[in-house]
């Protein structure tokens, strides 16, 4: 949504997915202020990439779209009231979209930077050389049906802490997909050894989520529309 702020909110266990959930309706119920839009992604119980992911500590993620800053600090604020968050306020980069819905189950990863590189650095090699590689060069384009990357200009978290993330990736794949996709296939080999270049792999979550659409104001745009792809007109990629 253009001219709205973006803020991701990863909840901890203090809480289950689904009280999650419930604290959510709650304050939608008791009004936000500024919101347009809020999806939630319930945490599965799923093990996507096996080696190189840390400890799962997330129970849900919660995506939020307001119409100014205040009102995102005002709902993040709200959250962590709650309980225990990580709450990054996001670009959102559409990277890809194959054109097909309805869309599958998400997945949502936690991107680190490497502690030589700046935030700029590697989220520039991100969106440029890592794309190439992975999208173009070795086709996960034929996969990922819906792709954007969230790159993190804020954050809750103390600078160059733990949990003071540099973005999200968030793409939909489906499970029949990603089942012949396994760690030794040449294209996650390929993203694996370019991750290196710019990533801090020990501090990688990699989360599959169920995601429900659970706000939409009046006059926003819900769901995710149709939209061309940026790969489309990438080099190499006709």
């Amino acid at each position: 949504m253009t001219g709205s702020v973006k803020l991701i909110s990863l909840m901890r266990h203090a809480q289950a997915g689904s009280a999650w959930e419930n604290f959510v309706a709650g304050e939608l119920a008791a009004g936000i202020p500024g919101l347009q839009r809020l999806v939630f992604n319930e945490v599965l119980p799923f093990k996507v990439r096996g080696d190189g992911d840390a400890a799962d500590p997330f129970a849900a993620i919660v995506l939020a779209w307001f119409t100014d800053r205040a009102g995102a600090d005002a709902f993040g604020a709200r959250l962590r009231g709650g309980g225990a968050a990580v709450q990054l306020y996001v670009d959102a980069l559409l990277i890809h979209d194959r054109e097909r819905r309805p869309l599958p189950d998400k997945i949502m990863v936690t991107l680190k930077r490497r502690a030589d590189l700046s935030r700029e650095q590697a989220q520039t090699h991100w969106r440029t050389r890592h794309v190439e590689v992975g999208l173009v060069k070795h086709n996960a384009a034929d996969f990922r049906q819906l792709y954007f990357q969230n790159h993190a200009f804020d954050s809750d978290q103390p600078r160059g802490s733990d949990d003071d993330f540099d973005g999200m990736p968030e793409f939909w794949v489906d499970p029949a997909d990603l089942g012949e996709v396994g760690n030794d296939s040449p294209v996650m080999r390929a993203i694996a050894q370019d991750e290196l270049l710019f990533v801090n792999r020990a501090a990688i979550i990699t989360m599959m989520v169920r995601e429900r659409e659970i706000f939409v104001a009046p006059g926003v745009e819900g769901g995710w529309a149709l939209r061309k792809s940026p790969l489309k007109e990438a080099p190499g990629n006709g």
